[in-house]
Parts: C-alpha cells; structure tokens; sequence
C-alpha cells in the first residue's frame, strides 16, 4: 500500500532507481562525513517505521518529537516516521508516541530514544533509566516496512502545523529545479516549519544527491564543492557552481 505521506512515496520511489548510488552525504559540525546510499536511507526509513508502528504500536496520526540537531540518523528517522503516517514535532509533548532526543536531553512522553549523533551511528554512552538507545532499538527492527494505511487527503497534518499539501508544494517546488544528476551542495536548515522538504526531500525526491554541510562556518566549501563534484548549492554561494536559493 501507498506510504500515506506522498511526498514519502515520491522520495522512496526516486531512491528505489538505483539504490546503490549515493543520496546523503553528511558533514556534521565536526567535519565527520558520513554517505547514505538510497538502500541505507531506504533500510534506516523502514526501521524506525517499524519500531513505531510494530514494537510500540503507534497509529497513523499519532505524534512524535524528533528534538535533535541535522544529521543523517534524523533524516532516517524523519522519514520512518512519516512512512508510518506519524505527525511529526520538534517540540516536546507528553503525548507522543515516541520521542527522539540528543544525548543528555529528555523528554516528557513513555519512549524516549537516544540518537547519538555519532556518525558512524555508535550507541549512545550517556542514557538515562527511563530511556532508551535508539541505534540498540532500531537496529533489530526489519529492513523493509510495509504501509498499513491509505493515502489521506491534503489538509491531513504532516507536521505540527503543516499539511501534507504544503509539504508536497515545497518538496515539488524544489524537486522540480533540478534533475537525478545533480549534486546539491547544502547548508540550509532541516527545520520542521518546511525547509526540511526544500532542503533535504525536495532534492531526494528529484534523484538528486544531497551534500549537506553543517559545518558551513568552519568548512572550505569552495574546496568542498569542487571534491564532491556539486553542480548547485542552497543557501551558500560559490563561485562557479550554480546557486538554487
């Protein structure tokens, strides 16, 4: 069955052709970079879907805070919580279903998860009684996750705030400027007010790679862009590469 967030659907879809190539490419504010293939991003999606929707038995609709910084394992867990029709938040909410935080944060709701942050995804080495580690919990979950739900229609919420409608005029107004070769040199935001689907899901969905630099203050990114071979940034300018946005 469809994903019930199109713009899910539209990404899965885009990483199923030739999985195997690269999607996300990750610098964190250290400088680490970590590469994604679609099959690793598809299989990280799934886990987490299914950690939601099979080992804690959320429904569609249901809510989950995701209060960490932009990284690779967020992007895994942003799209394993809509894969499963989750809404999601990136403020706390006694109510959600689960709650994704950074090492020494807590949150207010039953199941808190621990993301390292480590980019290779080591467990996390600070986690209190009440929580959990999330590589631990996610790891043992199946690759492949199956949608329990129907398409919903375009006012049904995505985000705490956002309908699947915008997100999918966002998603499509930056898919539709570029093109499966493209290598997008990024250093704009993955915030849940939409820029997550402009700046990350936008260009997945196009088959584009995304190269996504939180380390922009500190980074050559001229150096950067002519190593990773990107033919267009968001929210940097570098001469000789084509600026999106």
């Amino acid at each position: 069955m469809t994903p019930p967030n199109p713009t899910v659907a539209a990404c899965i879809a885009a990483m199923a052709v030739d999985p195997s190539r690269p999607r996300l490419t990750f610098y964190s504010v250290a400088g680490d970079r970590t590469e994604l293939s679609g099959t690793v991003l598809l299989n990280w999606g799934a886990k987490v879907a299914g950690l939601l929707i099979d080992e804690l038995g959320a429904r569609i609709g249901d809510t989950v805070a995701v209060m960490i910084p932009d990284g690779w394992q967020k992007a895994g867990i942003l799209l394993g919580a809509w894969w499963a029709g989750m809404v999601v938040t990136d403020s706390d909410d006694a109510g959600a279903a689960a709650a994704f935080v950074a090492q020494g944060e807590d949150a207010s709701c039953d199941e808190i998860f621990v993301v390292s942050g480590h980019p290779f995804g080591f467990p996390s080495t600070n986690v209190a009684a009440h929580q959990r580690d999330y590589t631990s919990s996610v790891q043992i979950q199946a690759d492949q996750f199956m949608s329990r739900v129907a398409v919903p229609d375009t006012q049904s919420a995505v985000l705490d705030g956002l309908t699947v409608g915008a997100a999918g005029e966002a998603t499509w107004a930056a898919a539709e400027q570029l093109s499966p070769t493209d290598r997008v040199l990024t250093v704009g935001p993955w915030s849940l007010t939409g820029e997550v689907f402009s700046n990350l899901w936008g260009p997945i969905a196009a088959g584009a790679q995304v190269i996504h630099c939180a380390d922009a203050a500190t980074a050559d990114l001229r150096h950067r862009a002519v190593a990773e071979s990107a033919t267009v940034t968001i929210g940097v300018t570098i001469a000789g590469v084509p600026r999106l946005r």
